[in-house]
């Protein structure tokens, strides 16, 4: 059955009642190429793209909301970089316009490249139920482990927050593919400086899910961002990842590439803060 609500709410009571054994189809660019090829094939399916106000963006209290419908074409005219990168580099144009950020949350992709800027932007997501309320929880407790999220069987994606452009110093983005375009990352990596110093990391296609490096934010935590600094960081950056070979590419690559990219992009968020060393 297609089930095809025009509210929020209305969405909602349906996960709520039918719970897994619905679908949820916002922009399809995930469930369409399964069922094309035969790996998915929903009875109950949840069409989002008619829900009003599903892909609208405000700013309060110095945060940015984003309803789950935001597209990546959308994102990739956001003014913070990282985000807008990372949302370029998302499959083709018409992947970017139809790709949802809610879809990428959920799909948990290892290689999920708005996972991982959103991981550096220390994002919160908004998981709703239609009895049980509205929670929030980090962006970094939402991912369990492969392809398995903290979103329970009868919710949906309501919102992501992130800091608005005024919070954050710098940041930068660097996908690491076989081509320019249309790609899957071998490895991607994104930096966020916020304006009170803080400094976070997050790497992707290097671990079971998209990831910080929690050891790497410590070693700079309130460190000025010199040569010295950011070498010792790119080292830890590599002895943290958990990289496999694949047909894609070996471990000792990408293991390397954390290194080179760690060390890339401090010194970018560096000089576009005006805090050379």
């Amino acid at each position: 059955m297609f089930h095809r609500p025009a509210t929020l709410d209305d969405a909602l009571g349906i996960k709520a009642r039918l719970g897994a054994e619905v679908t949820p189809l916002a922009g399809g660019t995930d469930l369409i190429v399964g069922l094309n090829r035969g790996q998915a094939c929903p009875e109950e399916v949840l069409d989002l793209s008619g829900v009003a106000d599903y892909d609208r963006i405000d700013e309060d209290n110095g945060y940015l909301l984003l309803s789950a419908g935001t597209t990546f074409a959308r994102l990739a005219r956001c003014d913070i970089a990282c985000l807008a990168q990372a949302a370029l580099s998302v499959g083709g144009p018409q992947i970017r316009n139809r790709g949802t950020i809610a879809g990428n949350l959920v799909t948990a992709s290892p290689a999920g490249d708005g996972s991982v800027a959103l991981l550096a932007l220390d994002a919160d997501v908004e998981l709703a139920h239609a009895v049980r309320g509205r929670r929030w929880i980090k962006l970094t407790d939402f991912f369990l482990s492969y392809r398995q999220t903290a979103l329970a069987g009868d919710e949906l994606i309501s919102r992501v927050r992130i800091p608005a452009p005024g919070s954050l110093a710098a940041t930068a983005w660097y996908k690491i593919g076989k081509r320019g375009a249309v790609n899957i990352s071998l490895v991607c990596c994104a930096v966020a400086r916020f304006a009170d110093g803080r400094v976070t990391v997050a790497f992707g296609s290097v671990a079971p899910v998209p990831m910080r490096a929690p050891r790497t934010e410590l070693l700079i935590k309130d460190q000025e961002l010199a040569d010295e600094i950011i070498e010792r960081a790119a080292v830890q950056a590599m002895d943290e990842v958990q990289p496999i070979d694949d047909w894609r590419s070996s471990a000792s690559y990408r293991r390397a590439m954390c290194g080179v990219l760690t060390r890339r992009l401090l010194r970018q968020v560096r000089h576009r803060d005006g805090r050379d060393s």
